[in-house]
């Protein structure tokens, strides 16, 4: 009998963000595949006991790494070194990375492993206008230098991948596109707009993501601040993280209780999506935000920043508006525009459900499962 292939997924954190759940869905495609694998995941110092147990569920090993950590220069040799011991110890056939710290940590371990395959998948550009220009700097050389030790680099829109290549990250054929999917049925409301609603009712926004520096949330806030004073609004912040008191803080000096409300974090999303009149998300850094795709499927007209993969999910005027990240006037404009306009966010709401089969999960599964097969095909 043939031994299954030893897969292990390389996380920095994992916790309730769009990576970790990618990590998900991934390990769901690989346990339906004609192939077997043996699943891993592994996992840095941050991490979610809770969801640890559910993987442990589904079968998956996991392996807890505490000296993977956030952004820690001091942590990050003896994190290789430990990685490499897991992958030797194990002998890991296939080992893929996520997120920037991981990556790195994890690609570097499997050149001193001498591991077969080694797959990186990129969730966002770390590289963003909101950083310290040393840290960028510190991120570019490191990215560059890991990039080519990768056999595939898999990111989840083509603006990331030409944006990385641009940099000179790698090269064209060692790049995969393939789009995060979902379950798009969960998420839709087809009776959205049975009826324009009354005039006089608050329109609601809506914001759901991890209230952490680089989604641009006191941006949102200033911006909700000018559009109150001549429209009812209210804005709903859906989950969690640590600005969540800094932010309490700010809407409450803005005199914005009646107006804002924190929710923490929630798991029913698309009961969310589907009671909401406009979704917003002014990051300053993104991938192909997988939260942009639920609240298309749910009909929602969309106010984002025009970062990362972005654009090619919200068409600037025609299923919602882009803004400059950081550029609290512009979104304050385009949010107060579709307050203002019952019959524009109707519009906008019929464009921006079409054109979703590419975020099926289906199609996703299957691309990871034919990609999984290609690179075990060029090793055998």
């Amino acid at each position: 009998m043939t031994e299954p292939y030893r897969v292990l997924h390389l996380i920095t954190r994992f916790l309730d963000g769009g990576a970790e759940k990618s990590v998900e869905d991934i390990l769901s495609a690989l346990r339906a595949a004609p192939e077997e694998y043996d699943l891993r995941v592994g996992v840095g110092a941050e991490h979610d006991p809770a969801r640890l147990d559910a993987l442990r569920e589904t079968g998956t090993d996991v392996a807890v790494f505490r000296t993977i950590r956030h952004y820690n220069p001091v942590t990050a040799l003896p994190a290789v070194l430990c990685v490499a011991r897991y992958l030797q110890s194990e002998q890991i056939d296939i080992l893929h990375t996520h997120s920037t710290e991981a990556g790195v940590i994890g690609r570097w371990a499997s050149v001193i492993a001498d591991v077969p395959v080694t797959v990186h998948s990129v969730h966002g550009d770390p590289i963003a206008s909101d950083r310290n220009p040393l840290l960028n700097a510190i991120l570019y050389f490191f990215e560059r230098v890991s990039a080519p030790l990768s056999d595939r680099i898999v990111t989840n829109s083509r603006r990331v991948r030409d944006t990385y290549l641009e940099r000179g990250f790698g090269y064209p054929d060692q790049y995969e596109v393939i789009y995060d999917g979902l379950d798009l049925d969960a998420y839709r409301a087809p009776d959205r707009w049975d009826d324009l609603p009354p005039a006089d009712e608050p329109v609601s926004l809506l914001f759901v993501g991890r209230l952490t520096d680089g989604k641009g949330l006191f941006d949102l806030v200033e911006a909700v601040d000018q559009v109150a004073e001549s429209h009812s609004i209210e804005l709903d912040i859906a989950g969690d993280g640590e600005n969540r008191e800094e932010l309490q803080d700010a809407v409450k000096r803005r005199g914005l209780e009646d107006s804002v409300s924190f929710l923490g974090y929630c798991d029913d999303v698309p009961s969310l999506l589907a009671t909401a009149d406009v979704f917003v998300l002014p990051s300053y850094r993104e991938g192909m935000p997988r939260v942009i795709t639920e609240a298309r499927a749910a009909g929602l007209p969309i106010v984002s920043t025009a970062v990362a993969g972005i654009p090619e999910q919200v068409s600037h005027g025609e299923t919602g508006f882009l803004v400059e990240p950081g550029d609290v006037s512009e979104l304050s404009a385009r949010i107060e525009q579709l307050v203002a306009s019952p019959s524009r966010r109707r519009e906008m709401s019929e464009r921006t459900t079409a054109d979703l089969n590419r975020f099926d999960i289906e199609r996703m599964r299957q691309s990871y499962r034919s990609l999984y097969c290609d690179l075990l095909d060029s090793v055998s």
